[in-house]
């Protein structure tokens, strides 16, 4: 888990950085896209150990990662500027409670084609056994869950487990994050005021338990800090950052992590749009922080392309429990521990034939993971729509996510800010990784036809500014890279 350093990390980094005489040559790294300067001066971190001076940058592709700058870099180009601090951090680790759905310490983790791994046995994460152990980076949501970036298999019990999240219930005595009950025998909070409460993010250390079962209670804690979910930026400096969308807001502004971000009709969309703003999405946020942990948005871009379908679905269609999935618009979509799942689809399954929306992404080896699900009445193959990255193109008909969109009758086309185009122009931006959409007519097996076309998100991230970012967190894609996913 990424948090801003205490006084005492920020006495120790601060002299360290003044005695680092030796260190590797300067090289640039990758965090969510962006290139990042690390030379002889950069203080790294690895999950709050602080790495003496010349040692190189730790090999783990995946792992979340946090590069601030000396504010005195501000107007700075990017790139241009070494960093001064980079950290790199998990965010639980310990015993595997649950394969049915895999939990480490009680924490449901998604593992998609998209998360970094090293030592899995067989090389898969079916071959994981309860009361194996696991180290997990990633994104934590606010339902317990984690979307891992990075998981690192641990062939013998670790002596120093982690545990971070929202803490979901809690009394003098212990607190839950989850299913995973932690006692508070003996343990003094810091930085959590008078008590533990509901809400707080918390970064727990403790002891490994030999044995320890989905049941078992916690009681092991060496230290708990109530911490910010994300790192605090400097009021009126750019800064990019990576995490899980909390709590919409308004049309306009949502929960994310601490901040409260702000987007209008000038920021830039890619691979979704503001329609996909939802809790449990993984995004980046470009843009500018303001007063009282304001963040103004620039750009939003989510890690993963966006998918939408809704169309008819039958009961049999709905596989229900933690590996549920359902089939729809001749497509399955996986359950993701980040689902919200209003109406208990993926829970408890279908009792009739129902329309069924289900939103959520696509993984870069082409599997369907769902983030939301809700039934919309009665089946209707009349008022079906599909949404997800183009194909291929031949006018007029589109490849998204195996099906055919056929636009030869549609009634309107419109860009990402829902205006009216005409289809020239729509397909002048419907190129292959662009997103797009049709509410149409399902024909039943593999093709939607009529209604309305639109161009969601352009296939290309737009530029920003080169100006630095004091603060960008995201996740580490190694070093001397082509920096070509980001903003930038």
């Amino acid at each position: 888990m990424i948090r801003s350093a205490d006084s005492r990390t920020i006495a120790i980094i601060a002299v360290l950085a003044f005695l680092a005489q030796t260190a590797v040559a300067a090289e640039t790294i990758d965090i969510q896209g962006r290139p990042v300067l690390v030379d002889s001066n950069t203080v790294i971190v690895v999950d709050d150990e602080i790495l003496p001076p010349g040692s190189p940058v730790p090999n783990r592709p995946g792992l979340r990662a946090e590069a601030r700058f000396d504010s005195t870099a501000m107007h700075a180009p990017q790139g241009a500027v070494a960093a001064a601090t980079v950290i790199f951090s998990y965010a639980v680790r310990g015993s595997v409670t649950s394969t049915d759905p895999l939990r480490v310490l009680g924490q449901e983790v998604t593992v998609t084609g998209d998360t970094g791994a090293t030592g899995l046995p067989g090389g898969s994460v079916d071959n994981i056994a309860v009361g194996d152990h696991l180290d997990v980076s990633g994104y934590v949501d606010t339902n317990s869950s984690l979307q891992a970036s990075f998981i690192e298999y641990l062939p013998a019990l670790t002596p120093r487990w982690l545990l971070s999240g929202y803490v979901t219930a809690a009394d003098a005595n212990e607190i839950e994050l989850g299913p995973q009950r932690v006692s508070l025998a003996g343990v003094t909070p810091i930085d959590c005021g008078a008590s533990v409460d509901v809400g707080a993010f918390v970064e727990i250390r403790a002891d490994g338990i030999a044995g320890f079962t989905a049941g078992s209670v916690l009681d092991t804690v060496t230290r708990l800090t109530c911490v910010a979910p994300m790192p605090l930026g400097t009021p009126g400096a750019l800064g990019a950052l990576n995490g899980v969308v909390g709590t919409i807001l308004s049309d306009t502004a949502f929960e994310f992590g601490p901040y409260i971000v702000t987007h209008g009709v000038d920021t830039e969309f890619a691979f979704g749009s503001a329609d996909d703003l939802a809790p449990g999405a993984t995004i980046e946020v470009d843009g500018t922080f303001g007063e009282n942990l304001a963040f103004t948005a620039d750009g939003i871009q989510f890690d993963a392309p966006t998918i939408r379908l809704e169309g008819p679905v039958q009961p049999a269609d709905v596989v229900a429990g933690a590996e549920g999935t359902v089939h729809v618009l001749a497509n399955t979509i996986r359950r993701s521990a980040q689902l919200r799942d209003e109406d208990l689809i993926y829970a408890n399954g279908l009792a009739q034939s129902s329309q069924v929306e289900v939103r959520g992404y696509i993984d870069s080896q082409g599997v369907l993971w769902a983030t939301r699900a809700r039934t919309r009445g009665n089946p209707d193959p009349g008022d079906s729509r599909a949404a997800g990255p183009v194909d291929s193109v031949n006018r007029p008909l589109l490849s998204v996510l195996g099906l055919t969109l056929d636009t030869t009758d549609a009634t309107d086309f419109e860009d990402p800010a829902e205006n009216p185009i005409d289809a020239d122009t729509f397909f002048l931006g419907a190129l292959p990784g662009a997103i797009v959409e049709q509410s149409g007519s399902w024909d039943g097996v593999d093709t939607l036809t009529g209604g309305v076309v639109a161009l969601i998100a352009e296939a290309d991230p737009p530029p920003a500014p080169d100006a630095l970012r004091l603060l960008i967190l995201g996740t580490f894609g190694g070093g001397d890279a082509v920096f070509s996913n980001g903003f930038d």
